[in-house]
């Protein structure tokens, strides 16, 4: 073959190689507008008429029962029911045995005896039953149940702050006491351990080395920051921040925070009696228990 003639030949394989490889990615599209396969009609259920009046006719039909009943501002969350995330706008019930994985939010949030998840959160208020378990939870106000006396507690007898700039600051070596019904104004780093007689009212802001006790009806008017525990023995009024390297343990009738000036209580561990109140946030590293 002469030379010309074979390269005309390997042209046109080129060519007609080039055309087959640009060509098979086009070859379903050309042949989906030769002859379309999605313009059939979908299959329409016996029983559904044209129109929408068979589509409201299974609408009003009952619906299959579930763990959860709701209604328009209320959710309740019944022992077994299982959810990732609740994002409620009004009020949710998790009653003992259901589980929330992730996050609850909603105005208003009661837990009966329930294991609540990580993060709940609450527009109103967090209300505990006996037996719950958290790990963070922020609201206006959460509160424990009540089993004595049903009364204001945001209303209750409050030490008096003193101005910031006029306390005297304190250091003090090893343990220190603050005799029962005395009342100290200053701020104090304890090397050791504090205790606050009863009735005792400290004013000022506070970092202990070690453990603070608070004996029935002492109050602290500022931060505590403890590197042990803090155990408040019931009737206390603090106004935080409330802070504890290890564990936190309110008794009854204990205050943390008002209703006008938000505290926080933090630490390892959290346990919360009966008739107890915190304005703000609860941080449990890890967990948090309503007894």
């Amino acid at each position: 073959m002469e030379p010309d003639g074979l390269r005309a030949l390997w042209v046109v394989l080129w060519l007609g190689a080039t055309m087959l490889v640009l060509g098979m990615p086009l070859w379903p599209a050309w042949r989906e507008v030769r002859r379309p396969s999605d313009v059939t009609p979908l299959p329409v259920p016996s029983g559904l008429a044209v129109g929408g009046e068979g589509l409201q006719g299974q609408e009003a039909g009952p619906r299959p029962e579930s763990a959860a009943s709701q209604t328009a501002d209320e959710l309740t969350l019944r022992s077994g029911d299982r959810r990732h995330e609740v994002d409620h706008g009004g009020d949710v019930t998790v009653e003992a045995g259901a589980r929330i994985d992730s996050a609850l939010r909603a105005r208003h949030v009661r837990s009966h005896g329930a294991r609540l998840p990580h993060t709940v959160s609450a527009t109103i208020a967090i209300d505990l039953g006996a037996g719950s378990r958290f790990g963070v939870l922020c609201a206006p106000v959460i509160r424990t149940e009540v089993r004595g006396p049903d009364h204001p507690r945001e209303d209750k007898l409050e030490p008096s702050r003193a101005d910031a700039p006029s306390r005297p600051r304190h250091c003090h070596a090893g343990d220190f006491e603050l005799p029962a019904s005395t009342t100290l104004v200053a701020d104090l780093v304890v090397q050791g351990a504090l205790t606050l007689g009863q009735d005792a009212i400290l004013v000022g802001n506070v970092k202990v080395h070690g453990d603070a006790c608070l004996l029935a009806g002492a109050a602290l008017d500022g931060a505590l920051f403890a590197q042990g525990s803090v155990h408040c023995h019931g009737r206390n009024r603090l106004s935080g921040p409330l802070a504890a390297g290890r564990s936190v343990w309110l008794r009854a009738d204990s205050v943390v925070g008002n209703a006008h000036a938000a505290g926080s209580v933090s630490a390892w561990e959290v346990r919360l009696e009966h008739d107890v109140t915190v304005f703000g946030r609860i941080t449990c590293v890890e967990t948090g228990e309503a007894l």
